[in-house]
């Protein structure tokens, strides 16, 4: 059994290879399209090694389950808690409130060890992108953490010849478990999970459970380990993120860091034994615990997922020095502590250390900068309008007219409410809307497409908004447009609706979706006051969407697409007349949606003119046509 848990070079360079492929992922996912592997790899290397670590202490009568506990917080938490505070007191000063309060909620998960469930529940559609979350990367140390809890009591309590039965079934159940899950479309919570990460710890464990002092001749090591490594680079290479993984995906990576862990006399072994890989598998955790949030800071500040040049330069130094700082001073001494029973203490006070600094930089993330008026950073109060849900009869403007028209649509139409009651005080009419976020509450629209904590809430609306569709004197649809015009069977569902209302001379109007910025201007605020000078420009995808769905919409003569995109309105977005009309790069605030609805009111009034009027046919001429 010594030879399964004495340090090996080689596994350390493993861990390197490991650690490796993960960072040129997150750095540049189009380099090494599987690299996200590399977490697999780790956790079969965990699973390997932990186990073999308990088995030869039950051997030598000296494991204790409150020992073994404290040696892993030991080895895991100091560094993660430093760098918990650090990169916490970073974004504080950093983040928009908005932001801040997402990433105070991770950085408490994270403490707990339970930040795999909070990113795997996020729902916030106003949430930066994955990129940019500092501490998504944790999500991998709680999954480890989780399953630590689990072991020791299989392996003391079970009896001895049952335990690989037991595991060797467990992995089975969790395989095919979160196989069936992907397969039914909850990629989001299965990634994240512990059950689906199971069957490679256990595969790991079985390896040191079962290969004992077995060992293969040089020809049989040099076979199987350049089979495994085999295993592992065409994994990495052909596997994406768009894949349904892990599940049955992971298998032949897993299987290759298992043929690699039994070949300890191959030349593959050998080389990575080699001095620089055994160097950077030492630093591997540290590695890992900082270079996210260094790309996600760059990220976050930029605004976009390439980093180059310069930015590029600093992430390579900063995270080398900050692993090797992490390494040195704090995983180091702390792993050479003697007494584990004085340690306990130690780490109790230093996650309460934690927690009080993300409850301390609160104060920070307030005061430094001075907070935007609440109407500049929201299109409405998230509670008064019926998106995601209703909320009374969903109806601005002028509620108490006879006539009601009925706007659909996704966050772009939420955006709207505003905009809406300026537009029905003004023209005389309510406008009932009801919208989702990411979904087009249309019937027929694809649901399964969209995030997954998303879908119960769009099917709701869909059911809701088909209630009014047919009584409606007319529909209004807003969409963010460059998401969904890439969905053929969207794209087949919208020209159906189309047809639909045209058949029972319904009257729908298509509004474009607004320009879309390359920068959040609630962000370029808070850096500008920190002196991170940063400039926008509008994204040209919005242009490109609407042109395919002004497409659609031409081919049906009860429709019209009105473009306000390339108006005055919008020339120089994010402002108008000198105020802030944007709350992030693709949605209105509370200002813009009111100075929106003053723009449009006279456009407006002649399609209602034209609704009101009941013409048989809808032709492109007068304003209308100008805005086709």
């Amino acid at each position: 059994m010594k030879r399964d848990t004495q340090l090996r070079n080689d596994i350390q360079g493993l861990r390197a290879i490991a650690v490796i492929s993960v960072i040129i992922y997150h750095f540049n996912k189009n380099w090494l399209p599987g690299g996200f592997i590399g977490v697999d790899i780790f956790f079969v290397i965990s699973g390997f090694l932990i186990t073999g670590i308990i088995l030869r202490r039950q051997e030598l009568g000296t494991f204790s389950i409150l020992e073994f506990y404290v040696k892993r917080a030991l080895r895991i938490f100091p560094a993660y808690a430093a760098l918990l505070v650090i990169v916490t007191f970073f974004m504080a000063a950093l983040l928009i409130p908005n932001d801040w309060h997402g990433y105070s909620e991770s950085a408490l998960a994270a403490l707990r060890f339970n930040s795999n469930n909070f990113f795997a529940s996020q729902n916030d559609y106003f949430a930066p992108a994955a990129y940019e979350l500092p501490l998504l990367h944790t999500w991998s140390l709680a999954v480890e953490m989780q399953f630590y809890l689990i072991l020791p009591f299989v392996l003391v309590f079970a009896s001895r010849r049952f335990v690989a039965p037991i595991l060797i079934c467990v992995a089975i159940v969790a395989l095919l478990y979160s196989e069936y899950n992907l397969q039914s479309g909850h990629r989001q919570s299965v990634y994240f999970s512990l059950s689906a990460r199971i069957p490679e710890f256990i595969l790991g464990g079985l390896v040191a459970f079962c290969w004992r002092s077995r060992s293969f001749n040089r020809s049989t090591s040099n076979t199987m380990s350049l089979f495994g490594a085999g295993l592992i680079v065409v994994s990495m290479w052909l596997i994406t993120e768009e894949d349904k993984f892990p599940g049955i995906l992971a298998i032949p990576a897993c299987v290759g860091v298992v043929l690699l862990l039994t070949s300890e006399k191959s030349q593959i072994s050998e080389f990575m034994s080699s001095a620089p890989l055994v160097f950077i598998g030492a630093l591997s955790y540290s590695l890992y615990l900082w270079h996210w949030p260094i790309l996600a800071a760059i990220r976050y500040i930029t605004g976009e997922y390439n980093i180059e040049g310069g930015a590029a330069v600093v992430f390579v130094l900063l995270t080398t020095c900050l692993a090797y700082i992490s390494y040195r001073f704090i995983e180091t001494p702390l792993r050479l502590q003697s007494s584990w029973k004085n340690t306990a203490f130690r780490l109790s006070v230093l996650g309460a250390i934690v927690a009080l600094a993300v409850a301390l930089t609160e104060i920070i993330n307030v005061r430094l900068v001075p907070p935007m008026p609440v109407n500049l950073t929201r299109y409405a109060a998230i509670d008064e309008i019926c998106h995601k849900k209703s909320v009374g009869n969903c109806v601005r403007g002028d509620a108490m007219a006879g006539r009601i028209l009925l706007m659909l649509g996704d966050s772009h139409g939420a955006q709207l409410n505003k905009f809406a009651d300026v537009v029905g005080e003004n023209l005389g009419v309510g406008i009932r809307i009801i919208t989702s976020s990411g979904c087009v509450t249309i019937p027929g629209f694809d649901v399964e497409r969209i995030v997954e904590w998303a879908r119960k809430d769009c099917e709701n609306q869909i059911a809701e908004a088909g209630k009014y569709i047919g009584t409606a004197d007319a529909v209004i649809i807003a969409g963010m447009w460059q998401m969904h015009a890439k969905s053929d069977k969207f794209m087949t569902s919208f020209d159906t609706f189309l047809s639909v209302t045209a058949e029972k001379k319904q009257k729908v109007l298509v509004l474009a979706q607004i320009p879309m910025l390359e920068t959040n201007p609630q962000r370029a605020y808070r850096l500008n006051h920190l002196g991170i000078v940063i400039r926008g420009a509008k994204n040209p995808e919005s242009d490109i969407a609407n042109s395919k769905i002004k497409k659609i919409v031409s081919q049906h003569s009860n429709a019209v697409f009105f473009d306000f995109s390339k108006e005055s309105f919008f020339a120089d977005a994010p402002t108008y007349n000198g105020s802030l009309i944007y709350q992030d790069t693709h949605h209105l605030n509370e200002t813009g949606s009111i100075r929106y609805g003053e723009f449009a009111t006279p456009f407006l009034q002649e399609f209602l003119d034209r609704v009101y009027a009941r013409q048989k046919a809808m032709n492109a001429g007068g304003l209308i046509q100008s805005y086709n």
